[in-house]
């Protein structure tokens, strides 16, 4: 009896230390998730079938070509490359950060991109001091048109007054104005004599 209970109970203790045991593998695999990263600044790294050099060479990749880290066994790492194309390599030539040949394409990107910037800006530099000049030009034109206007009418002004100063220097217009004058009072005043006689009779 003691037997029986004493197998039993060693069976009910260590099958959740099997089950544990078997499940831990799957477990590990299943923590490790997939994440981005990078091949190392090496010349080639050979990928493998499997996770280790035993396993035939499937291809090589390209010093710091972006990958997809999908999990690791001992020294070995398993990878997406190239959209789906798997493989493994060793874990020293993968970096979860850029490589100098990413850091490089990403600088001249840049580059290329603020220059593009540049040109554009210097572009816009050109047109607006294309359209001041444009500006400046009609406004001087303006102003001379201005001051050609003001000399025509200070010439005008000083023709009238030296006519008019001549018109009344002349011997001619001075006896015909006098004769007018002489003339509107001859009309004028014979006029208004008789209507002062008339007025005296009555009174």
């Amino acid at each position: 009896m003691f037997r029986l209970f004493r197998s039993s109970v060693s069976r009910i203790f260590f099958l959740p230390l099997l089950v544990m045991s078997l499940s831990w593998p799957l477990l590990a695999q299943q923590s490790v998730e997939e994440k981005p990263a990078f091949i190392s600044d090496a010349l080639f790294v050979y990928l493998h079938s499997g996770p280790g050099n035993q396993y035939r060479i499937i291809g090589t990749i390209n010093a710091g070509q972006q990958i997809t880290f999908l999990t690791e066994d001992n020294d070995y790492a398993q990878i997406r490359y190239d959209g789906d194309k798997t493989g493994w390599l060793p874990k020293e030539y993968i970096s979860f950060t850029p490589g100098l040949v990413t850091q490089l394409d990403t600088l001249n990107q840049r580059v290329n991109s603020q220059q593009l910037q540049l040109q554009q800006l210097e572009e816009e530099r050109n047109n607006l001091n294309s359209q001041l000049n444009s500006a400046i030009a009609e406004r001087e034109s303006a102003l001379e048109q201005l001051a050609q206007a003001n000399r025509a009418y200070e010439q005008l002004k000083g023709q009238l007054q030296a006519t008019q100063t001549s018109i009344w220097q002349n011997p001619m217009v001075i006896g015909s104005a006098i004769l007018l004058i002489g003339l509107i009072f001859g009309l004028v005043l014979p006029s208004l004599w008789p209507k002062r006689r008339d007025s005296e009779r009555w009174m």
